[in-house]
């Protein structure tokens, strides 16, 4: 069989001499400790100390200090202490789940990745050339009988001197420094969003720490630092624009699949996430199913723990009136209602427990009441989709008790503020990166938006809207992606996994929908039956008209759409608002925008009545003669409408929306802005058609006569000739 190998990583060549390595067989390097491994016990992973000397200590202390990085030694080994690893020869060959988990990176924490699963490698190992390589061993990569390649994911030196020699059975054990191995580390920027570049990165500095022993494996911790290419921090903490820091944990554990996990086909729609795509031997396509636990009656429940942030949070006075605890717990256990058996069971976490090891699955809290968003991820085999475990992580905002009271806020809605979206880069190590399943955001949801809540207390609505968010990222950890149809099943929502209002997800409190419970009992062959309830996800927001986030009711578009399109209009039409808060119209219009441009007939048309309602051209004279009313807002609103519904043309009120453009140059009420009517110009001659071709020829014989008439003012005669030469201009020729 023809083998090809590949070679997916790139040199590092660490800078910082890692102790005991120059030359280990001159007496004054050996390494003598007294907790040398007891082989015999056949383990297949073994932690052999070494001990670091002083000169390579401070050297680490000295470039984690250079990256800004501060030397913690809470729930890790002290700093002169590091270990080799040692590998059961007899095993090399047999398959091993690699994990790697950002814990912490500076600067930046979060926003630079950290608290990111960065996924699983099915991995094997084999000595050649005085290394130690690992390959990837999964069963994803073999195209035909022929092509089956082999994939490189590290090399690391074998150690190899009198004191690995001198233990008892050391024969039976090949050993290396799992910090000096040569994948190269690189950054992916916008991880929440969908523009990728990578950022090289020279590892400088690499050392391990906090060895443990699994039940069917190890994990460690490696902490790194280096600099990059390009600037990748703003400069604010880290003066070096180009330095990083950060800790892995890695985890190598005992391939296994699940006794009762079955592969479930993809249905259509997709209501579930997919797994890792693979090839299959004889078909054509890489094949992807939906991802899921091996869940079944019967089973040991799977454990959730919750960070002690928490539990410390909870018992400050602030919170004296809320059981953040026990919220969570409520988001996380909520799914057992849906299974109708016990599936999670949620426990706060203890002291020696971390968020970046394989066997746990975390809540992680970061009490920065700046970080307004919380998102799931997941660790699967590559194999088979099967989730080995997950965890979920939420900022302080999601905790924050600004304007959330006993009863509504008074004084109805505040003006828009734009939402901060900020980049977030991940991490890429051994070719692994974070794919966060669902990021949510705080502030979308809104506070007092209605007056349903009233029988809560300000405790009682931060606490269920809690387990709300819990159970909605738990909901994406079991495999189920977003329903945001859920809200069109009344009187809340039919799914936890819909995008609510404030006061939904008050009402629901965590509790799961109809919609998830068929959801799960499908993907977990509880049910040969798909859900019957409506369902759309992120893909058809924008295509279907009533699939959107943040909406209420078995009718969205008079219950929500309507309300908050005429509430931001008229922030233009009575307020003012300037053309630097179109991006407001644009996000709260949207839904009504999508009616007009991708709904059917009836939609289309309810969607573009709206729009015109008290812009579109002729302005009503009642409206105009109205004090508060604001001509040119209704201009700038209506020219951004047309920009986009020629943008985004229905067939359905096309030629409704050229007969506007058409009567915005001709200024038929008198209140168009030169530059509305310039953009007029440019919509019709993109329509390219006949019919606003002649609107054009049409709007140029009207403005020749006025111009003509000697009627207009001086400013008004110049605004018109620069019309007529761009009306020239698109006509002569129309059609390009």
């Amino acid at each position: 069989m023809l083998r090809k190998l590949i070679f997916s990583t790139v040199l590092a060549i660490p800078l910082i001499p890692l102790g005991g390595c120059a030359d280990p067989d001159r007496p004054g390097d050996e390494l003598v400790d007294p907790d040398a491994p007891d082989l015999s016990r056949g383990d297949d992973f073994v932690a052999l100390p070494r001990v670091v000397d002083r000169e390579t200590a401070a050297a680490r202390r000295t470039a984690l200090a250079k990256a800004g990085a501060p030397v913690r030694t809470t729930n890790r080994i002290a700093a002169d202490r590091d270990f080799y690893i040692g590998v059961r020869k007899s095993a090399l060959a047999d398959r091993y789940f690699m994990t790697a988990f950002l814990e912490q990176y500076f600067p930046g924490a979060v926003m630079g990745g950290a608290a990111s699963s960065l996924g699983t490698r099915v991995i094997s190992f084999k000595i050649q050339n005085g290394k130690l390589f690992v390959f990837d061993a999964s069963d994803r990569h073999a195209a035909t009988e022929v092509f089956d390649p082999e994939i490189l994911v590290e090399a690391y030196p074998i150690v190899d001197n009198a004191y690995t020699r001198s233990i008892p059975l050391s024969d039976r054990y090949v050993f290396f420094d799992p910090a000096a191995g040569v994948a190269g580390f690189d950054f992916l920027r916008d991880a929440f969003g969908s523009a990728w570049s990578q950022v090289s990165f020279d590892r400088e500095l690499a050392f391990n720490q906090k060895f443990e022993r699994l039940a069917d494996g190890v994990s460690f911790q490696q902490v790194f630092a280096g600099t990059a290419d390009v600037p990748i921090s703003d400069g604010q903490v880290e003066p070096d624009v180009f330095r990083a820091a950060g800790t892995l944990g890695i985890s190598i554990r005992r391939y296994q699949e699940g006794a009762h996990y079955q592969e479930v086909a993809l249905p259509d729609p997709e209501h579930y996430f997919r797994s890792d795509p693979k090839h299959v031997v004889g078909t054509p396509d890489p094949v992807q199913t939906a991802a899921h636990w091996d869940i079944h009656r019967g089973m040991r429940p799977i454990e959730w723990v919750i960070s002690p942030e928490v539990k410390a949070l909870d018992d400050t006075a602030e919170y004296a009136d809320v059981e953040l605890v026990a919220a969570v717990e409520q988001g996380i256990e909520t799914w057992n209602q849906a299974f109708g058996f016990e599936v999670f069971r949620a426990r706060l976490a203890t002291a020696d427990e971390s968020f970046g090891q394989d066997d746990k699955n975390y809540i992680i809290f970061d009490p920065d009441p700046s970080v307004g968003f919380a998102f799931a991820n997941w660790r699967t085999n590559p194999n088979t989709g099967e989730i080995r475990g997950a965890s979920v992580y939420f900022g302080g905002a999601w905790v924050g008790r600004g304007g959330i009271e006993d009863d509504p806020p008074a004084g109805g809605r505040t003006p828009p503020q734009q939402p901060s979206r900020p980049a977030v880069r991940s991490l890429r190590w051994a070719g692994m990166y974070a794919a966060p399943l669902c990021v949510s955001w705080h502030d979308d949801r809104g506070v007092g938006h209605a007056d349903d809540n009233t029988s809560y207390t300000a405790g009682e609505k931060l606490e269920r809207s809690i387990s709300d968010m819990i159970a909605h990222e738990i909901g994406h950890d079991l495999g189920l992606r977003h329903n945001f149809a859920g809200s069109l099943v009344e009187p809340t929502s039919s799914s936890v996994m819909d995008y609510t209002l404030f006061t939904t997800a008050v009402a629901m409190g965590g509790a799961v929908g109809s919609y998830d419970v068929d959801a799960v009992e499908y993907l977990y062959g509880l049910s040969p039956e798909l859900p019957t309830q409506p369902f759309c996800t992120d893909e058809d927001v924008g295509v279907i008209p009533e699939c959107q986030r943040f909406d209420t009711g078995a009718d969205p578009f008079a219950t929500t759409y309507q309300p908050d399109y005429e509430w931001i209009r008229d922030y233009f039409t009575r307020f003012g608002l300037p053309e630097q808060f179109l991006w407001a119209l644009e996000a709260y219009g949207r839904p009504v925008y999508d009616f007009a441009a991708n709904g059917d007939g009836a939609q289309a048309e309810r969607g573009w009545e709206l729009l015109m309602l008290d812009v579109g051209a002729p302005i009503a004279a009642a409206t105009l003669a109205d004090p508060g009313f604001i001509p040119s807002g209704a201009d700038l609103v209506l020219r951004s409408t047309l920009t986009t519904a020629v943008n985004e043309p229905n067939p359905a009120i096309i030629e409704q929306v050229e007969d506007q453009l058409s009567l915005v140059l001709a200024n038929v009420d008198g209140v168009r802005s030169a530059r509305s009517r310039r953009t007029a110009v440019d919509l019709l001659k993109l329509r390219q058609n006949n019919r606003s071709y002649g609107k054009l020829l049409a709007a140029r014989d009207v403005i020749a006569g006025e111009l003509a008439g000697g009627a207009i003012s001086a400013d008004a005669a110049l605004d018109a000739r620069d019309l007529l030469a761009r009306i020239d201009r698109a006509t002569s020729p129309y059609y390009e």
